[in-house]
C-alpha cells in the first residue's frame, strides 16, 4: 500500500509540474508575443532613418548656400580690388597761399566780340559805364587761330584770357561780349579752363 501511495504522489507531482510548465509557457507567450515585436521595431527604425535623411539634406542645402554666398563675396572683393588698382587714389594735401598761378580761360566766341575785360574783387564790382559799347581791356589776352576739324577745316579763333590770382580777396575777371544777332533769343559762349595760363602760353 505504501508503494502504491508513493507512486500516486509521484504521478500527481509530475502532472502538477507539467501543468505549471504549460502555464509558464502560456504566460510567456502572452507577455512577449513574437508578432507584436515584429511589427513595432521596423516602423521605429524607418522613422529614425527618415528623420536622419531629411536632416542631412537640410544640412547639405545650407552648406551649399553658405558656399555660394562665400564665393560671391570673394569674387566681389577681388573685383573691387582690381578696380581700385586700375584707378589708384592719390593723397591730396592742401596748403594755404595768398597768390597762386593764374589759370587760363579759353573762350570760343564765334561771331561775338569782346568789348571789355577787367579784374574786380568779389566784394566790389562797379557797374558798367557804357553797356554795349567798347571799353577798356585790362586783362592779359591772346588770340589764337585754329582749324576746326568738325566744320570742313574752316578757320576759327579762340580768345585765351589770364584768370584771377588773388585768393584771399576773391579776385574775379569780368568780361563783356557783344553779339549782333537777332535771330536767336539766347546765345552762349563755349569756354575751356586751363590750370596755368603761363604754361599754356609757353
Amino acid at each position: 500500500q505504501l508503494s502504491e501511495d508513493v507512486e500516486q504522489v509521484s504521478e500527481n507531482s509530475t502532472d502538477g509540474r507539467e501543468g505549471e510548465m504549460e502555464v509558464h509557457e502560456d504566460a510567456s507567450s502572452v507577455i512577449l508575443p513574437d508578432g507584436e515585436l515584429g511589427t513595432t521595431t521596423p516602423s521605429l527604425r524607418f522613422s529614425k532613418t527618415c528623420l536622419k535623411n531629411v536632416f542631412s539634406v537640410i544640412l547639405l542645402f545650407m552648406y551649399l548656400l553658405l558656399m555660394a554666398v562665400a564665393v560671391f563675396l570673394v569674387y566681389q572683393t577681388i573685383s573691387d580690388f582690381r578696380e581700385k588698382l586700375k584707378h589708384p587714389v592719390m593723397s591730396v594735401t592742401y596748403k594755404e597761399v595768398s597768390l597762386y598761378d593764374a589759370p587760363g580761360i579759353a573762350f570760343y566766341p564765334g561771331k561775338a566780340r569782346l568789348l571789355s575785360c577787367k579784374h574786380h574783387y568779389y566784394d566790389h564790382i562797379p557797374p558798367l559805364i557804357n553797356p554795349g559799347q567798347p571799353g577798356d581791356i585790362e586783362c592779359t589776352t591772346q588770340r589764337i587761330n585754329y582749324t576746326d576739324p568738325f566744320t570742313n577745316q574752316t578757320m576759327k579763333y579762340a580768345l585765351v584770357v589770364q584768370g584771377p590770382r588773388d585768393v584771399k580777396k576773391k579776385e574775379l575777371v569780368f568780361l563783356q561780349f557783344h553779339l549782333n544777332e537777332t535771330d536767336q533769343d539766347f546765345s552762349a559762349i563755349d569756354y575751356l579752363l586751363f590750370s596755368s595760363f603761363r604754361e599754356f602760353v609757353n
